[in-house]
């Protein structure tokens, strides 16, 4: 099978450039001068628009297995190839757990039967419980290892207990103390992998809750019980231990000021810290919580103008080196009970790269970089670059069409979850993904899937630190 992307503009790491793209095999196969003869099978005529390498979301929970009444990889791995997206990484606190390499093994089989898009898997990082098994996750392929800094597991489904004061004691898995978390990155560091964590003192969540007195009622409660200290405090612990060890350390869905703060001068002392951000916080602020309720939800919170403007030029200047959509997905009975009951995440694998498109067109980055956060970067960091993330000979044929002056509209009804409901229903979008190419065939255009689902898993590539 020959394909040729024809009249398209690349965007790639050094810039936009004018070639027509040939793929066979389900490699790039060349780069030519755009209208150069060559024999295809078939022809995408990419006229007036943006191809950039085929955009990966990083961070995606599809509840399955365990909460499949909420989502399955079925249909969140549709909606991420319906997007624009060609390759996801799904998240390790799914039930069970992937906390070992027999589960990661069992989880890899079980997805490749379902994948619409490619797919990596993370593992997750308990502390002293599966210690041992971080190097083993990461020599299995995991994209990387994340910890849930701020809550408590349950013992037997390693599910996360948000409220853990009120479980039975003998139920729960406690987070880690630092002196534990301070022996994870040690081992990760010597697995030359990747080390993430979901951001939030335990101890400041705990007592922010008590000095509120009451149950959360209103937004502004669940703002005062989960403040920007509690993301920036674990961020500055965790790039200390970073610089101690060297261990690479990613903060994921990176919410606040605060923590933007901390990261930037992290990386500017050389500590081998990255950070990532969701498009509920590049989007929203708190003025929106009164029009959606419960359904703003999420972990970190959604918080102030000033946090999200600090997100955007952290994005900009490199300081935030991906984007995710924390896809995370309840039933709509399940989030509109109120701030203090309705679970944390929403819909955002279908709206990911949309949203993000159109804040290239509205210029709040550049397409190059872009590419960068939807794609190139983040496969660098989970261990993916080049076969994935690049638009050279060799990689994997992985296309996203962008047309920058087409519109796109986000409509609850055009959704392809399995509870189709988002927090951006009803928003006008300028730009509109256009088509994609999954390994060399076109499977995406218009929004729609072409053709069967015909995803695999992909592995990462780590390098191990030597001691």
């Amino acid at each position: 099978m020959k394909l040729i992307v024809r009249n398209g503009t690349l965007v790639t790491a050094h810039g936009l450039v004018a070639a027509d793209v040939l793929c066979a095999d389900g490699r790039v196969h060349a780069l030519l001068d755009p209208g150069a003869i060559a024999p295809a099978d078939e022809l995408l005529d990419a006229s007036g628009q943006l191809v950039f390498p085929g955009f990966i979301d990083p961070h995606v929970h599809s509840r399955d297995p365990g909460a499949t009444h909420k989502e399955t990889f079925h249909h969140s791995t549709l909606g991420a190839l319906c997007g624009g997206t060609t390759t996801v990484l799904e998240m390790p606190n799914a039930v069970p757990a992937v906390t070992d390499v027999a589960t990661f093994e069992r989880r890899r089989a079980e997805h490749q039967r379902k994948a619409w898009v490619d797919f990596g898997l993370w593992g997750m990082a308990l502390g002293p419980a599966n210690l041992d098994q971080m190097t083993g996750l990461h020599r299995a392929g995991a994209v990387a290892v994340k910890f849930f800094w701020g809550y408590a597991l349950d013992k037997r489904t390693k599910g996360l207990v948000y409220d853990f004061a009120a479980a039975p004691p003998e139920s729960l898995l406690l987070p880690p103390e630092n002196g534990e978390v301070l022996e994870m990155f040690r081992e990760v560091a010597a697995a030359g992998g990747l080390l993430a964590a979901h951001c939030e003192d335990r101890h400041i969540l705990a007592r922010s809750a008590q000095l509120l007195g009451h149950p959360i009622e209103t937004y502004d409660d669940l703002l005062a019980a989960r403040p920007a200290v509690a993301e920036s405090t674990s961020i500055a612990v965790g790039a200390q231990f970073a610089r101690a060890t060297g261990c690479r350390f990613h903060v994921v869905h990176m919410a606040s000021a605060a923590g933007v703060a901390v990261v930037r001068d992290a990386r500017a002392a050389g500590t081998p810290i990255t950070a990532e951000t969701c498009p509920p916080y590049l989007t929203l602020t708190d003025e929106d919580a009164l029009r959606l309720g419960p359904a703003i939800k999420v972990y970190p919170p959604v918080r102030a103008r000033t946090d999200q403007d600090a997100l955007w030029t952290a994005i900009r200047d490199g300081v935030i080196s991906s984007v995710g959509s924390d896809h995370a997905p309840h039933l709509v009975e399940e989030k509109m009970v109120g701030f203090q009951g309705a679970p944390a995440g929403g819909l955002g694998v279908e709206t990911l790269v949309p949203l993000m498109v159109d804040a290239m067109v509205r210029e709040k980055l550049t397409p190059v970089r872009l590419a960068d956060v939807l794609s190139t970067g983040t496969a660098k960091l989970y261990g993916l670059w080049p076969r994935k993330g690049a638009i050279l000979p060799g990689s994997d044929a992985d296309l996203t069409l962008v047309d920058p002056a087409g519109e796109a509209y986000v409509a609850n009804g055009r959704m392809h979850a399995l509870n189709p409901v988002t927090t951006w229903d009803g928003w006008r979008l300028r730009g509109r993904v256009t088509a994609s190419v999954l390994r060399g065939e076109v499977s995406m255009k218009d929004g729609e899937p072409v053709g069967e689902r015909r995803g695999r898993f992909v592995a990462a590539a780590h390098e191990r630190v030597p001691a």
